[in-house]
């Protein structure tokens, strides 16, 4: 077999566990130089360059647009021209290899893939604590276990009994909210289970109109768990929403997953299509200007604003500090971080993902399904399907 050299994605930020690869710099079989730039890849906060660590011939084994975990394998590199299919074979060999087992493991404890091991390694995990969903402990199960020791769990702590939670089927019916409906509180079921509901969660602790009773995630690893009291009830499915609905359980759903626009125009689409209807989430410190015009499934976090006669489509996420001044247009489908500021009158595409710290002039437009880096500040209409990406740097030195 060929012998190739992997490419791993690299962690831009302490808190990225995953990014989406936007676009490839070179074609497979090109040769490139060591540290030249290969690939961009962006995460919530910021989009980087990747560089090859030694010449050779470049072969990508992770299609533009495709969500990687931190420290997987995103190409191969052979000192020889090969082929795709040769680079796609050594991947496969090297993920179906088990691991060795640590001299310190626990008796018993189970393999695991090479994505898993190089995965647990970046977080400084010890894989004999990672429960495995199978035979082996594989790429999903060391993020699951990254996922819940951000909330304390995992890492073999002794974890108190969780509290049980009746199913929603058991009685329905509510003695004050059914015999009030005009005033009832709005019972939401949010889809996604990750930091983005913690977020949601924090929100609407200080909305009096509003709760969270459910939460749907299609990681296993967090079913029957809870999120801040709120239960985790299953994977996502638009059927079983809409019995909930139907049954009283739920009045409306809100996604709280910010890093993947493609993920919420799908559910939104077609849970919409279903008849189940989405909620605005506005966060009380929020300030929202007369004639300000919302759809919905908007969630809007901490000290943001939104000028007088602005207009807000649907399904977007603007975490806190945002600021849409007057007469902007936003579209749908729109992910923004902490801290973008819009002067007057900008147009904003739909799908369009922003970085943090974006200051745009007036009178922009953002063309649809463009990706904006941190730290920038545009004076001119950007096109469709752009990526915007800042070089920024610092120099550290001790005094």
């Amino acid at each position: 077999m060929t012998e190739f050299t992997p490419i791993y994605l690299p962690q831009s930020g302490p808190n990225d566990v995953t990014a989406i690869l936007v676009e490839w710099a070179k074609a497979a079989g090109d040769r490139v130089n060591a540290g030249e730039t290969v690939a961009a890849a962006e995460t919530t906060k910021s989009v980087f360059d990747i560089e090859a660590p030694q010449a050779g011939h470049l072969y990508p084994l992770v299609a533009a647009g495709e969500e990687v975990a931190v420290g997987g394998v995103i190409a191969a590199l052979s000192p020889a021209a090969a082929s795709i299919e040769a680079a796609q074979a050594w991947l496969a060999a090297q993920q179906a290899a088990p691991t060795h087992a640590q001299p310190d493991s626990a008796a018993g404890a189970k393999a695991a893939t090479k994505k898993a091991e190089l995965l647990a390694q970046r977080h400084g995990i010890d894989l004999a604590q990672v429960p495995a969903g199978g035979e082996r402990i594989t790429e999903a199960d060391v993020l699951a276990f990254v996922a819940g020791g951000a909330r304390g769990e995992g890492r073999g702590a002794a974890q108190p009994p969780r509290p049980q939670h009746p199913t929603t089927s058991q009685d329905p019916r509510d003695l004050v909210d059914d015999r009030y409906p005009v005033n009832r509180i709005q019972r939401l079921l949010i889809i996604g289970g990750g930091n983005g509901a913690v977020q949601i969660i924090d929100a609407l602790s200080r909305i009096p109109q509003q709760t969270a009773v459910a939460i749907m995630d299609d990681n296993a690893a967090l079913h029957d768990k809870t999120v801040a009291g709120v239960p985790v009830i299953g994977a996502i499915d638009g059927a079983r929403a809409a019995g909930m609905l139907a049954a009283g359980d739920i009045h409306a759903a809100v996604i709280s997953v910010s890093t993947s626009i493609p993920f919420r125009a799908r559910i939104f689409a077609e849970w919409k299509a279903a008849g189940i209807p989405f909620a605005n989430v506005v966060h009380p410190s929020a300030v929202v200007g007369m004639n300000v015009a919302m759809g919905e499934g908007n969630v809007v976090m901490a000290f943001c604003h939104f000028g007088a006669c602005a207009t807000v489509g649907d399904n977007n996420f603007l975490s806190a500090y945002c600021s849409i001044e007057h007469h902007c247009v936003l579209g749908s489908h729109c992910s923004f971080g902490p801290g973008v500021v819009t002067s007057s009158r900008v147009h904003i595409g739909e799908r369009v993902r922003f970085g943090t710290g974006i200051f745009i002039e007036p009178g922009v437009t953002i063309g649809a399904e463009s990706v904006i880096a941190s730290g920038l500040a545009i004076w001119q209409n950007i096109p469709a399907r752009s990526l915007l990406k800042a070089r920024l740097g610092y120099t550290i030195r001790s005094r």
